[in-house]
């Protein structure tokens, strides 16, 4: 082999080595949205209610109902300005080396719950929740997304009846 066709496949096999250790250290992070689930031993169309109502009175919960579709069982609703508190226990936010030293100036979460009709007219509910932080420094601000704790998620089954593997915790969703 020569010299030069050395020098070329060098760097060629070292940009592959490369791509092939990013690609799959990031297929190893775990997904940012993870979906919980769980049965309610209540008809489709009472949960809906009970949800909808909730979402629907925004000093009770804070939340802005976005939507609500009883045709295919789908309620959105978002929340905005979330105290730190219930930020801690129901995000976490991973920030690059860069961002460390930035500090959280808003927080939103969007929910998605999802109701389907099971056996006995019983009801299976998935709720998935997507955090975002605002973290600013003076004048700079960046946009993170992060991970849910599942705290939030565990809340909103448990207000609608479902009961789930971990206690719900005592502050309101």
């Amino acid at each position: 082999m020569s010299l030069k066709r050395v020098a070329i496949v060098s760097p060629l096999a070292a940009l592959v080595s490369l791509l092939l250790i990013a690609t799959s250290s990031y297929s190893l992070e775990p997904p940012r949205v993870i979906p919980h689930s769980a049965p309610v031993n209540k008809s489709v169309s009472e949960v809906f209610r009970t949800l909808k109502s909730y979402f629907a009175d925004r000093l009770e919960s804070k939340f802005i109902l976005i939507s609500a579709d009883q045709k295919t069982g789908t309620i959105v609703a978002k929340q905005t300005g979330i105290d730190s508190m219930r930020w801690r226990n129901w995000a976490a936010c991973n920030t690059d080396p860069i961002h460390m030293i930035y500090r959280l100036n808003d927080a939103m979460v969007t929910v998605t719950i999802k109701l389907d009709r099971s056996v006995h007219d019983t009801t299976f509910m998935t709720v998935t929740a997507d955090f975002q932080g605002i973290y600013g420094l003076a004048q700079d601000q960046t946009t993170i997304e992060c991970r849910s704790t599942g705290a939030l998620e565990d809340n909103l089954l448990a207000l609608a009846g479902a009961q789930t593997s971990t206690a719900p915790t005592t502050q309101a969703p």
